[in-house]
């Protein structure tokens, strides 16, 4: 297996976390469209690897691609905590 330069390991990451969390997206308006907790639960999943993603992204030299992910991330996140608040009711 060949060794890839340090900035395509870490553009590789960026990219990793970026379709994780577009994945993440689609799973929370899933649950915003047809809110059930089954599909609550599967965004949640979904976030989860998201944010374990984001983790790993952490110590790129590209903080502003870091902090959209960020704050991306955080957005699905409210939306889903909403579903979530309206499922409880």
């Amino acid at each position: 297996m060949t060794k890839r330069p340090r900035s395509q390991n870490v553009q590789t990451a960026l990219t990793d976390a970026s379709n994780s969390l577009n994945k993440a997206e689609n799973a929370v308006k899933q649950a915003v469209s047809y809110p059930n907790d089954t599909l609550v639960d599967q965004a949640e999943n979904a976030l989860d690897r998201a944010q374990n993603a984001i983790d790993v992204t952490l110590e790129s030299e590209n903080q502003i691609a870091v902090e959209r992910l960020t704050d991306h991330y955080q957005a699905a996140a409210q939306k889903l905590d909403e579903v979530k608040q309206d499922l409880e009711r």
